[in-house]
């Protein structure tokens, strides 16, 4: 097998690679993008339990309200965590793509400086085969 086939068939599984890395990226977005919704969404109902003026309430009612909100409080918090992670994962991804690209682009260039040289090679063998010219 030929250097430049060899090449060409890493650059290949290099790139099955690649398309697995922005499969993970795609769904690390999607997580990320999610867990930031979520955690704005309790954020805003949080906030506006708070600035919620009710009027006068029965100290069971009033019991409930509060447990609600700390409810609402501890969710927002740990989905403000998961955004964290899912934003970190995001960010490993990310560079696990980068890496990946990279690696498939030398590939790549490599066989085809491979293919070059071989071809340039072939040619410089059929020349020397060639008879000389009589005159």
């Amino acid at each position: 097998m030929s250097r430049s086939r060899l090449l060409t068939l890493m650059s290949r599984r290099e790139t099955v690679e690649l398309m697995k890395a922005q499969g993970a990226l795609r769904d690390a977005r999607a997580r990320h993008a999610e867990a930031e919704a979520l955690a704005l969404r309790l954020a805003q109902m949080l906030e506006g339990r708070r600035e919620a003026t009710q009027g006068t309430l029965a100290a069971a009612d009033l019991f409930r309200a509060h447990r609600l909100t700390l409810q609402i409080a501890e969710q927002a918090d740990l989905s403000a965590t998961r955004a964290a992670e899912a934003a970190a994962a995001l960010a490993t991804a990310q560079a696990e793509m980068a890496r990946q690209d990279h690696r498939t682009r030398a590939l790549a260039d490599s066989a085809a400086t491979a293919r070059a040289q071989e071809a340039e090679e072939r040619l410089a063998r059929a020349e020397a085969l060639r008879p000389a010219p009589r005159r």
